[in-house]
């Protein structure tokens, strides 16, 4: 039993040690309708992808399903997409909206924001942007995919 425990602890470190760690949060005020978002990925090894590409997903990704933290003083937003389990049944539509990099119709880097570096005693490589988020635009992308409901289907 012990050992079989012990297995299982290892493997589910060992899952969560390869995996990208990103934080998002919120950073100052944009234009009405756009979040303005302060983004931090953590990956292993090496980029899978462009860091404007990661930094700008993970924006977008942070907006939809854990909403942003306040950080000096800015306010809190809750996620667009509240039901947790819209990652599972519609697998889908967000594996073609990462797939096909839809998430960049709706965000902007803020220009000489991103910084990547790498941390020598972790080796992880750190990414670090501010990027726009346009809310508005967004959740209305996903109330006409069907992912979210509207205003309109409470009437």
């Amino acid at each position: 039993m012990k050992k079989a425990l012990f297995l299982l602890t290892f493997c589910c470190a060992a899952l969560v040690a390869s995996a990208q760690d990103f934080y998002v949060r919120s950073v100052g005020t944009a234009a009405d309708g756009s979040y303005l978002v302060g983004v931090t990925v953590n990956v292993k090894k090496k980029l899978p992808t462009s860091a404007e590409d990661l930094v700008m997903r993970y924006a977008v990704e942070g907006v939809m399903f854990n909403g942003l933290t306040n950080a000096s003083g800015m306010t809190s937003q809750k996620p667009l997409i509240k039901d947790p389990d819209v990652r599972q049944t519609k697998a889908a539509f967000f594996e073609a909206f990462n797939n096909e990099k839809a998430y960049q119709r709706y965000c902007s880097i803020v220009p000489q924001t991103l910084i990547s570096m790498k941390n020598k005693k972790t080796k992880m490589i750190e990414t670090t942007a501010t990027v726009v988020v346009n809310k508005e635009e967004l959740q209305h992308y996903l109330e006409e995919s069907g992912v979210i409901k509207g205003f309109s289907s409470l009437w």
